[in-house]
């Protein structure tokens, strides 16, 4: 061993720190670290990922028919017989409502595959658009960087950054400094990175329930690159800085309020499991010090690199044949609703009241898109890009990156994971977070804009 206790103590060698700093660095430059590659900043990963996508777009299609109804078919088979051990069982062995959106995720792929049926499951702004931009992305993401995520999660990088910024999050969010890791992984590289990050670092005991729940909701934020498709797509990228600059701020203030209110604030401080840290600083020691020894341990007791691997395949396969039917299920049907029935609207006509109160400039125009951001984070802006008011089209933009709640996407990777919540829980943040954002970037459209 290259590291060694005495009364608590972690007496540290250099081979044992080499063993922590090296992998750590290593995922600082592919997670954290923004490059400007054509113009844009981005991280490597990211770079990874759409490289990926790239390389396999001939594939994809197929492979995401054949994902889906492979994924339908098997768990369908495991449901009639019971099947909920092994490999198999936990891929496939899921309860009635989540096979059914199996089932349903993979008639729609087919339909869209084919270009059979309803146009309007089918067609370019609801098929086309779940299944062949969203899920392309999502599952060349999830292949660029599973494999490379136990670099974050398993070499002490977490420990070390939660010691030192545990006092300054606990203060202001009342969640472990651990957190910050997740944070920056969405905003510089996508939400789902940074919800990944979380609801495995829930399933090894390290957040409890609420802070789990509280680091997705708050956190799980969309990258800058995603910040500037928003804003080409709502006409306002000539005002961007002042847009990304009011959506940290806003996210920085909703963060302070929303892990201290319900439904946030209710949810039970429970472990899956028992919990596996603890940032606190025993006496004696320095904060570097501490944080050091922590993140030093840990990476000495990360499993072998075949272990890690072999678990982050099955995850991959988890995240592929679980997520893929369901969210081209959700996001499919909610794109339907919003594109060929008044639902959003009849649901909208609280908040056409509430942005009149507060003058935003057509207001009823602007209020359905307040509330679609639960189905998908892309559909506020393309039902706000028609609106003529450059300040509204300012407060839809930002609204729909901050509600982060969005049940194509996020939504779906909460609800599967082990983290015990509801679609309830999950549209009582949502709309907590809407209403307190909408004041604020109100306020600062008045002071960045006018």
């Amino acid at each position: 061993m290259d590291i060694q206790q005495s009364n608590n103590k972690t007496v540290l060698t250099p081979t044992a720190i080499l063993r922590f700093v090296l992998p750590s660095i290593l995922s600082l430059i592919l997670f954290l670290v923004p490059f400007s590659i054509d113009g844009s900043n981005t991280i490597l990963v990211a770079v990874l990922a759409q490289f990926l996508n790239e390389q396999l777009s001939p594939l994809l299609p197929v492979l995401i028919l054949l994902i889906a109804t492979s994924s339908a078919t098997l768990a369908i088979i495991c449901t009639l017989r019971r099947t909920t051990t092994g490999l198999l069982g936990e891929l496939f062995g899921v309860s009635w409502p989540w096979l059914c959106l199996r089932i349903v995720g993979a008639l729609i792929a087919m339909l869209v595959f084919f270009e059979a049926g309803p146009e309007a499951v089918w067609g370019a702004s609801t098929g086309q658009t779940m299944v062949g931009q969203l899920v392309p992305t999502v599952m060349t993401l999830f292949l660029a960087v599973i494999f490379l995520l136990p670099l974050m999660t398993e070499y002490g990088i977490m420990e070390f950054a939660g010691v030192l910024l545990s006092r300054f999050f606990r203060f202001l969010f009342r969640l472990p400094g651990r957190g910050a890791i997740d944070a920056m992984a969405s905003w510089l590289g996508a939400a789902p990175l940074g919800a990944l990050v979380t609801t495995q670092q829930y399933e090894r005991g390290h957040y409890n329930r609420r802070e789990a729940l509280s680091i997705i909701s708050c956190f799980s934020l969309a990258s800058v690159a995603f910040c500037l498709l928003i804003a080409s797509i709502l006409d306002i990228t000539n005002i961007f800085l002042q847009f990304y600059g009011s959506v940290v701020v806003v996210s920085i203030i909703l963060a302070i309020i929303v892990c201290r209110i319900p439904p946030l604030s209710r949810m039970p401080a429970t472990y899956n499991g028992d919990a596996q840290t603890s940032e606190l600083v025993p006496a004696g020691h320095s904060i570097w010090n501490w944080a050091l020894q922590q993140a030093v341990r840990k990476a000495i007791e990360a499993d072998p690199w075949p272990t890690q691997i072999r678990r982050s395949g099955i995850k991959l396969l988890d995240l592929w044949f679980g997520l893929i039917p369901t969210v081209i299920a959700i996001g499919t049907v909610s794109l339907i609703v919003a594109e060929y029935t008044p639902l959003f609207n009849w649901i909208a006509y609280p908040f056409s009241l509430y942005l009149e109160l507060l003058r935003v400039p057509e207001a009823f125009a602007a209020a359905p898109s307040m509330v679609v951001g639960f189905a998908d984070m892309i559909l506020p802006a393309v039902l706000g890009s028609d609106i003529d008011s450059e300040f509204t089209r300012f407060i839809i933009a930002g609204i729909s990156v901050t509600q982060v709640i969005y049940m194509s996407e996020i939504g779906t990777l909460i609800l599967r994971s082990k983290i015990n919540t509801t679609i309830w829980h999950l549209a009582g943040i949502f709309l907590v977070r809407t209403v307190i954002a909408i004041p604020l970037f109100v306020l600062l459209g008045h002071l960045l804009l006018d």
